[in-house]
């Protein structure tokens, strides 16, 4: 565990998120920080927390891992949290569930309250996450640099969020670009490769292109993204998927509804339109790649014919 080395993780947590009591029982909060930390591992890799990990037990002084630790403890410390909180709406007894406060000095807070608390945990958490991986993306760490994610990326076209976001917005979130990662993947071995043909490696490697070849790489980018999202909303839980990516494309500011939730059918009309999109720029590539024929619809008239052909 990356908390608690001193027995001082009531501190730490307190400082990390500015909202935990130091009075709490530390042991009550220990399964939440697993489970977090598991859930991070999922993103990051196990080799690169266990070095922040090792680093936190050993404590040896070092400019790269003194700034990695603090890095991966706030996401964890935010979820541990917020879980906790969650967990603690209610109390477990042995006969049954209940609810205990002071009715004159405390008040249960309505339903749309605890809601908004989530929201804004889950945001900072998302966003702890993506400085995470802006850290690692730009502090050389080898476990980072050698990590299956890493790997796998070297072979896209799309190799990085800013890259990603270019063409659909995610709020430059390195987060989303790991879980977008496998759709990327696919959408360029099922759509790219087959129109590309014998350029896709050439292009893929980005070495020695011709002019034209360098100007069909900008014609390459464009579907990918909006291929690779159409896929994920479909698949992916909309819980994992910031709130904003999906209510800004399918919610008018102009309505009640503007901050609900996406429903089912919106989300199926915003994947399908992705599609549509993606298609049509695919196309475009295959046009430029191949060279456009110009075909005539209608046939040369003459007014001073007296027939027309049709």
């Amino acid at each position: 565990m990356i908390f608690n080395r001193n027995n001082n993780g009531n501190e730490e947590l307190r400082e990390l998120t500015g909202n935990y009591y130091l009075s709490n029982d530390f042991k009550k909060i220990k399964v939440d920080i697993e489970l977090a930390t598991e859930d991070l591992i999922k993103i990051i890799g196990w080799e690169v927390y266990s070095r922040a990990e090792k680093h936190y037990q050993e404590f040896k002084s070092d400019k790269t891992n003194d700034t990695l630790v603090p890095h991966i403890q706030l996401p964890i410390a935010i979820m541990a949290t917020l879980q906790m909180y969650r967990k603690n709406d209610v109390s477990h007894e042995d006969s049954g569930r209940k609810i205990k406060i002071n009715p004159e000095v405390e008040k249960l807070p309505w339903e749309w309250q605890l809601k908004r608390d989530d929201e804004i945990h889950l945001d900072n958490y998302y966003k702890a996450v993506d400085r995470l991986i802006s850290f690692l993306n730009r502090s050389e760490i080898v476990e980072w640099e050698n990590s299956s994610f890493r790997k796998t990326t070297e072979l896209l076209f799309i190799r990085n969020t800013e890259l990603f976001d270019q063409y659909f917005p995610i709020e430059k979130s390195g987060r989303m670009f790991v879980l977008l990662t496998p759709f990327i993947k696919e959408a360029e071995r099922i759509y790219l490769k087959p129109a590309l043909g014998s350029d896709y490696t050439k292009l893929l490697s980005g070495k020695d292109l011709t002019e034209k070849e360098s100007e069909l790489l900008q014609y390459v980018y464009p579907p990918i993204p909006l291929i690779a999202m159409s896929l994920a909303i479909r698949r992916l839980p909309l819980s994992v998927i910031p709130a904003g990516i999906i209510r800004n494309y399918v919610s008018s500011s102009e309505t009640m509804n503007a901050s609900q939730p996406a429903t089912i059918r919106e989300v199926k009309a915003l994947s399908s339109w992705l599609m549509d999109d993606a298609m049509t720029l695919l196309d475009d590539m295959k046009q430029f790649r191949n060279g456009a024929t110009e075909v005539k619809l209608l046939p040369d008239n003459n007014p001073r014919n007296k027939y027309l052909r049709t």
